[in-house]
């Protein structure tokens, strides 16, 4: 099963990187501008690892002891992810 997006909000997570980058948004920032991770939590690890390492589809199950919180220090991430193109991935649209 592919992991792409936070379904309480429909916003995939390359939209998500890419709003990020558009709006030199922290980690804490994006969650609080898109709502992403904040109803049913189940997507906030998805959220913190894409932001992270600009993965953007999983397959593996995560649950929120296997990615940290935000810190401060998480605003610098976004800002290196290459070839951010428009809404979608930072590879290419949704």
């Amino acid at each position: 099963m592919k992991i792409d997006r936070c379904v309480c909000t429909q916003q995939s997570f390359g939209t998500l990187l890419v709003q990020a980058h558009v709006e030199g948004l922290s980690l804490s920032e994006l969650i609080t501008a898109s709502g992403a991770g904040t109803c049913c939590t189940m997507c906030r690890p998805y959220v913190c690892r894409a932001y992270r390492t600009g993965v953007t589809q999983f397959e593996e199950l995560l649950n929120h002891d296997d990615e940290p919180e935000p810190t401060d220090a998480d605003r610098t991430v976004v800002r290196k992810l290459p070839g951010i193109r428009g809404a979608g991935t930072p590879d290419g649209p949704d």
